[in-house]
């Protein structure tokens, strides 16, 4: 009897042990990705998100600026990720002790902004970027170019409001198969993303573009490195799936961003079969029209990031 009880008790035990490190496990995953719980699948390949107003309303005449001399030579294009308020920031926010480093609060993207506003820059909309790196316009000196990727949901709760009071346009790169059917409460602890309804009330500022459907993630390979899918999956997957995305944005096609900011001339040449003009990488430096028009350049605009340094970035 004595040899069965501690027979029993050493199995709660192992049970209790496993179950545990499952536990702590999962929640490793999970601390860099910890999605709200409305998301439980891909958004529906054949389904349209319902902005075609938007991207009609966004077919507008390329503005005419009054440029001194040559113009702009080159232009500042900015990348943000996720604006948080200092306010709602908590311990999910933190990667090994260090703010997750995508985040710019909403106080530090204020001052960027307001201080392109009060020195009086332009942001140019994607259409215009690419008439300026074809040649066919001139640009204003003070000039610059407001990029996010992924689509989060913060973008809109926290960023857009501000965008549109300084009267500022910015491009929105989404991943199309994370938007959201409903509209959620908004729980800045946890990676949200865009809804339909939200897109549609947010593009007098934003203009669509794709970042994939499905293919922003990583593949853990034998060597232990990550490659992204886009460079990972086959050539007809990524067709396939930059081909959805493109069918959710209504057949958007002006501009690409890379996941991760890698790619392959076989990306470039997919790209091209699919009528994409440019694309975007996370290389620093300012874009011109000697750039290669599918490796436009970006400064990536961290947590890190201090405004003189901003101004460094932008003042060039």
């Amino acid at each position: 009897m004595k040899q069965f009880i501690m027979k029993v008790t050493f199995a709660f035990g192992f049970l209790f042990l496993v179950s545990f490190i499952f536990l702590g496990f999962g929640f490793f995953i999970n601390k860099y990705d910890l999605l709200a719980k409305e998301y439980k699948d891909a958004y529906p390949e054949n389904k349209e998100l319902g902005i075609d107003a938007c991207i009609k309303g966004s077919e507008q005449e390329i503005r005419s600026f009054t440029v001194k001399g040559e113009g702009a030579k080159s232009i500042p294009v900015l990348t943000y990720h996720r604006i948080i308020d200092k306010n709602d920031l908590s311990k999910r926010h933190y990667i090994d002790g260090e703010i997750n480093p995508m985040i710019v609060t909403t106080e530090n993207f204020r001052n960027q902004m307001k201080y392109l506003k009060e020195n009086d820059f332009v942001a140019l909309t994607l259409e215009e970027l690419y008439s300026f790196l074809s040649r066919d316009v001139k640009i204003p000196e003070k000039s610059v170019v407001i990029t996010f990727d992924d689509g989060y949901k913060d973008n809109y709760v926290e960023a857009y409001p501000i965008l549109k009071e300084y009267g500022f346009q910015a491009a929105s790169f989404l991943i199309t198969g994370s938007i959201s059917n409903r509209i959620q409460p908004y729980t800045p602890e946890y990676v949200q993303y865009f809804s339909t309804k939200e897109l549609t009330k947010a593009c007098d500022v934003f203009h669509y573009e794709s970042h994939t459907y499905n293919l922003h993630k990583r593949d853990h390979e034998k060597s232990g490195a990550l490659t992204p899918y886009l460079l990972s999956k086959s050539g007809k997957s990524v067709k396939k799936d930059l081909g959805i995305s493109l069918f959710h944005l209504e057949g958007e096609n002006l501009a690409f961003a890379y996941p991760y900011g890698e790619y392959s001339p076989d990306t470039i040449d997919t790209l091209k079969e699919l009528g994409f003009k440019m694309a975007f990488t996370t290389e620093e430096a300012l874009a011109t029209p000697e750039s290669h028009i599918y490796e436009i350049p970006r400064y990536q605009i961290f947590h890190s990031v201090t405004l003189k340094q901003f101004k460094s970035y932008v003042d060039q």
